[in-house]
């Protein structure tokens, strides 16, 4: 059965701007989360690449360090604390750059991570009603030559006392998390061109909140975004030229040095055990690269997430075995009972019949 899904994008709220000659589609200011008590604006410093973007883009040499200037500006009538980290950029499972938080685990091609080289304050920083201040985030170049871009971020977030509260419908506790990414690129030379090169580095089977799916894990291992990537994938079996599942997806992006895992939906089936095969065709621009991977699926990793899966019926064996096991029991008593009462009424007319007892009875 052939099964067709384009995955959708997370839905954020970006103002997307692009750097000179196409080089990297990037968020200007970059976006803002939930409902904000503050407003931010990026300085640009003299090192800015290029007119003001809204975020920062500086070209630097080897060792050299820049003073990145934001002005917070507090828009309530009560005083409030903004929390500033920092971040490196990576790629998450939709294909979208994050650049707020930071990857379980950082591509291996990664030399440097950006929030390592980023300084902002130690401690929250509090505003007084109205109050409007210039905050001091310092980037700290690393001491060798740096190829290509550095991709990271400053997160904003309002430090409240409810930062929790329940949902009387649910009964569960939500997170009131209000934050606000501003965006950092950093180079030795911009003058460097880098075309995008990916990789495939694995396919497995895999779960997406608790869901089955197929994922095929790919790498941008170069220090360049790969901006308007397409993904085309299909799954079947090794013996077979039938289609099982496919998926599909378009203006997605890689950030430099990261690597995502691009899901292949099961739709609500089960896995089976067996060998598969992987095609597919990804597109950036004028490039393309095409990859075909045979994989296994054991019986152990299949019935392992077939369990975990919440979109599938779970079968309840303890109830069917304790179903089965009464249906012994009382299949067993009265058969018992039917023996029982045969055998009864057996020699009950055995007496009936038995001459002594007839004279016995005269």
């Amino acid at each position: 059965m052939m099964k067709l899904l384009r995955i959708p994008l997370v839905k954020v709220l970006l103002f997307i701007v692009c750097f000179i000659g196409g080089i990297v589609s990037f968020s200007q200011d970059v976006f803002a989360n939930g409902e904000l008590n503050f407003s931010v604006r990026a300085v640009p410093p003299a090192t800015q690449f290029g007119d003001d973007k809204g975020y920062f883009d500086v070209e630097l040499l080897p060792n050299e360090s820049e003073d990145l200037v934001l002005v917070i500006r507090n828009v309530r009538d009560q005083p409030i604390d903004v929390k500033l980290t920092a971040h490196t950029a990576y790629t998450n499972v939709h294909g979208v750059v994050e650049y707020g938080a930071d990857s379980e685990e950082p591509d291996p091609t990664l030399a440097h991570e950006m929030k390592d080289l980023l300084e902002p304050p130690s401690e929250a920083i509090t505003f007084d009603a109205f109050e409007e201040k210039e905050v001091v985030v310092k980037l700290h170049m690393p001491k060798e030559d740096v190829t290509g871009l550095l991709v990271g971020g400053i997160k904003l977030v309002e430090e409240t006392d409810d930062d929790q509260a329940e949902d009387s419908d649910s009964g569960m506790v939500v997170e009131n998390t209000f934050s606000y990414v501003v965006g950092v690129v950093a180079s030795n030379s911009r003058t460097q061109t880098i075309t995008p090169e990916l990789e495939l580095l694995a396919v497995f089977a895999d779960q997406l909140n608790y869901r089955n799916v197929f994922s095929a894990n790919i790498q941008n291992f170069l220090p360049t975004f790969t901006n308007e990537l397409s993904v085309e994938a299909t799954v079947r079996l090794a013996d077979s030229d039938e289609v099982l599942y496919e998926a599909a997806e378009e203006m997605m992006q890689m950030a430099p040095n990261s690597n995502f895992k691009f899901p292949i939906p099961l739709d609500g089936e089960r896995f089976v055990s067996g060998t598969y095969v992987l095609d597919m065709t990804a597109r950036s621009g004028k490039n393309e690269w095409r990859w075909e991977e045979t994989f296994e699926v054991t019986a152990d990793e299949a019935r392992r997430l077939n369990r975990s899966d919440v979109s599938i019926e779970q079968t309840n064996w303890w109830w069917i075995v304790a179903g089965v096991a009464a249906a012994v029991v009382i299949i067993s008593w009265l058969a018992y009972n039917t023996y029982k009462n045969k055998k009864l009424e057996k020699r009950s007319q055995e007496i009936d019949h038995d001459p002594l007892s007839e004279k016995k009875k005269s």
